[in-house]
């Protein structure tokens, strides 16, 4: 197999091409950056959050941003820290090393803060799906850390697989409501107390942002959260890839179909926000979600 470039041997094939280690990094920040300028994410000037786990995803992202819009715009790491022992102190220490080393300043914000517990408490005292308590959790602080920042953007790693993931979990869910605010630009709602989502990986799959890390030095840990397998994402993430596998091109298709869904659709209607009365936030109950969720745990 031979680079399509370059003719070297390749060490990838996907979607994107066939491609020599050098070629395929050129490659994976070229697209990054045409997903960048396309959907116009980010502006010259603007403060952007860099969502940072520690992970290889988030670790590419901040790389590539800091590469290239350190000198027009004001970066910041954001990260949020779940409590989960183990794992989630292990890649806030990368998380660390490698804002340091791109010369670039961080915050973390975390659940214990926030709700008194860490994820691993919740866990233990509280019945059902650990996903879904975190997922309101993290949404809910990312939007509070960015805000807080005074972000224009809040950058996240999230790929072609995790969107795929989302378009058809909404689908099972029959959720057209939070389908259509998804995509590289994020959201429908224009309300001052939400920070905007962009994704610059929405066209680059797991595999390549994996190859990525990889290729660029960066030592990040590769393994799943040790609670990610037990929520409905684990089993369509299953599926999806079982597509992929028996159907090349599933992914990307299920993302062009949203787009084109999105398109198609009137999002002038909106959805009426309120504010929580407790934390202020944009919500469309009285209560937020993340509100209602500490006040769970608190009691």
């Amino acid at each position: 197999m031979e680079c399509e470039v370059c003719n070297l041997p390749a060490v990838v094939s996907t979607n994107n091409g066939t491609l020599c280690g050098e070629h395929f990094k050129e490659r994976f920040e070229s697209i990054t950056l045409e997903t960048i300028k396309k959907y116009k994410l980010i502006k010259r000037g603007e403060t952007v959050a860099v969502a940072n786990s520690g992970g290889k995803d988030s670790l590419s992202l901040l790389y590539i941003i800091s590469k290239y819009f350190r000198k027009s715009n004001k970066i910041i790491s954001i990260t949020i820290d779940e409590g989960i022992k183990g794992y989630r102190d292990k890649t806030m220490e990368i998380m660390k090393e490698y804002c340091k080393r791109y010369g670039v300043d961080y915050k973390i914000y975390s659940y214990k803060d926030f709700t008194g517990k860490t994820m691993d408490d919740i866990t233990g005292v509280r019945k059902g799906i650990p996903c879904s308590a975190c997922g309101v959790l993290r949404r809910y602080l990312i939007n509070y850390a960015a805000s807080e920042v005074k972000a224009d953007k809040v950058a996240t790693a999230h790929n072609m697989d995790d969107e795929a993931e989302n378009v058809v979990m909404n689908l099972v869910q029959n959720d057209l409501e939070k389908m259509i605010r998804l995509g590289a630009y994020s959201g429908i709602v224009k309300d001052g107390g939400f920070v905007p989502r962009i994704k610059p990986f929405l066209f680059l799959s797991e595999k390549e942002t994996m190859l990525f890390s990889i290729l660029n030095g960066i030592n990040a840990i590769h393994t799943p959260c040790p609670y990610a397998g037990f929520g409905f994402r684990g089993l369509i993430s299953r599926k999806i890839k079982q597509f992929e596998t028996e159907f090349k091109g599933s992914k990307r298709n299920i993302i062009e179909s949203m787009l084109k869904i999105k398109e198609s659709t009137d999002t002038k209607k909106g959805i009426k926000i309120n504010r929580c009365i407790h934390c202020g936030f944009p919500s469309i109950n009285e209560v937020c979600e993340a509100c209602k969720l500490r006040m769970e745990l608190q009691n």
